[in-house]
């Protein structure tokens, strides 16, 4: 079965007054363990970004996507 790695990224600077902006990227994967594997690859921190990965099942015919949400 097939994986979607769904990384989900926030970016704010308040002090400099910029609202939060989230953009949610989806990186197919062949299976959950290269999922999951894939999903360290995002694990750092910094003070103006946060960053959550998941993995789910890709769901039929769906694609790679960035987006803004």
């Amino acid at each position: 079965m097939k994986y979607m790695l769904v990384v989900i990224i926030t970016t704010a600077a308040p002090n400099i007054g910029k609202e939060k902006q989230t953009f949610e990227l989806r990186n197919p994967q062949e299976s959950q363990r290269e999922c999951l594997e894939s999903s360290k690859t995002f694990k750092f921190s910094l003070p103006v970004i946060s960053i959550d990965t998941r993995c789910e099942p890709r769901r039929n015919n769906e694609e790679p996507t960035m987006k803004s949400i």
